[in-house]
């Protein structure tokens, strides 16, 4: 079903609102596998530490762990990381997983 069939667009626009869909539904996907890769191998500390830096610099390519990513890309798209393809899937992918935060907390604690 094409729901933008009811609106008069070039096909160009059209093409690029589906591309621009499916790179946003990878980055989405790649941030989760990316998530639950962290919360399994880090500790609730560690995970903390990562958020800690992320809020004091901001994004940097160096808060990306490269073997979380090479697990991830492989998992979701069965195979290898290839740098030219994947960077800015990758760097895309990693601002989601720190902006939502990697620590999970608990709301229900009141202090």
């Amino acid at each position: 079903m094409n729901y933008l069939s009811s609106f008069y667009l070039e096909p160009a626009t059209v093409n690029a609102i589906d591309r621009f869909s499916k790179q946003e539904l990878k980055t989405v996907l790649l941030s989760r596998i990316i998530y639950k890769i962290m919360n399994d191998i880090f500790s609730n500390q560690t995970l903390a530490r990562f958020d800690k830096l992320y809020l004091i610099n901001g994004f940097n390519h160096k808060l990306q762990v490269d073997e979380v990513s090479k697990v991830a890309v492989n998992e979701l798209l069965n195979r290898d990381v290839i740098v030219t393809l994947d960077h800015q899937l990758l760097n895309d992918a990693w601002k989601k997983v720190y902006s939502a935060g990697l620590c999970p907390t608990n709301t229900d604690v009141s202090h």
